[in-house]
């Protein structure tokens, strides 16, 4: 019943610091002209950032670095859904184009998360000894040092 609680408490909080920076940065869209560009500053950045914070605050660096390594992956795949949706849409129409342009994101994502080194941003990740076989344990310990 404590880790039920414990993905409650979270998914409240992402919703809670989530919503608080989507006001944050529709204030600054209000700022921004031309107005066509406040969607962009409102929706993505403001959820990814709260969804990180609130990860770090939790479950830690690892996790911290695994959603930001799909988040990047998922960039990827939705630009090249931006831009191969038009031109779907235009010749096979609203059901068959978007469907076309999602099965496209679908496999680029799936391709991208197959390739994804383990260490893509820079951590070393070692087994701890003695441990089961199991998750990475996180190394952030510098390299020894060398007697001169």
């Amino acid at each position: 019943m404590g880790e039920m609680t414990g993905q409650i408490v979270e998914v409240v909080l992402k919703a809670l610091a989530g919503g608080v920076f989507v006001l944050a940065f529709a204030a600054l869209a209000e700022m921004l002209t031309p107005k066509r560009l406040a969607g962009v500053f409102c929706a993505a950045p403001s959820v990814a950032l709260a969804s990180l914070i609130v990860t770090a605050g939790i479950a830690g660096v690892p996790d911290v670095l695994a959603s930001a390594r799909g988040m990047q992956i998922g960039a990827v795949g939705f630009t090249l859904y931006c831009l191969i949706a038009v031109p779907l849409l235009r010749r096979w129409g609203a059901w068959r184009g978007a469907l076309a342009a999602l099965a496209v994101w679908g496999v680029v994502v799936a391709i991208g998360h197959a390739l994804a080194p383990q260490d893509l941003l820079g951590v070393r990740t070692t087994t701890v000894p003695g441990s089961p076989p199991g998750p990475a344990a996180l190394d952030l310990a510098p390299p020894p040092a060398r007697p001169s």
